[in-house]
């Protein structure tokens, strides 16, 4: 899928996420689309695929990377999935207590030889990248990063 088009349709979840109604049909030109919110989890599906966001819209045990013990999901926008015809990619974010040097060091230790793509820390912000099988169509995509006190650690995974 590309990146445009998911963000387009991401758009169109986040926007109707703030209705009250549980589920709606739109009818366009193109087919028809319909919107489901179900307490904080909003699916928008149609003949080109569908997107879930929110809690419970990702299987954390399907990103394709290990997650951080004690990490915390975001219960609003903790996590997107898109599924098309030409495959599917998921999202989800977690915040933690613990310093970044130490879930840093964790992911060093978990992930595969030679994933670190990059390592940067400079005034006091820290940021780290991980990416598995970066020739394949089977990716995965651990961001680290410093932010305010807490460290985030963002997986991604597509295929």
């Amino acid at each position: 899928m590309r990146l445009p088009t998911a963000l387009c349709l991401f758009s169109i979840v986040a926007l109707t996420a703030c209705g009250s109604q549980k589920s709606t049909t739109y009818s366009t030109g193109n087919g028809t689309a319909t919107v489901t919110k179900n307490g904080n989890t909003t699916t928008y599906e149609s003949k080109e695929g569908k997107i879930t966001a929110g809690q419970g819209a990702v299987d954390v045990a399907k990103l394709g990377a290990p997650l951080y013990p004690g990490a915390a999901q975001s219960a609003d926008n903790g996590s997107v999935s898109v599924t098309t015809s030409s495959g599917s990619s998921a999202m989800a974010s977690f915040t933690t207590n613990d310093s970044f040097d130490k879930v840093y060091a964790w992911y060093q230790a978990k992930m595969p030889k030679g994933s670190e793509k990059m390592h940067v820390s400079q005034s006091g912000a820290s940021i780290a990248e991980f990416l598995t099988a970066e020739n394949t169509a089977d990716q995965t995509l651990v961001m680290v990063s410093s932010k305010e006190n807490q460290t985030q650690i963002v997986i991604t995974h597509g295929k």
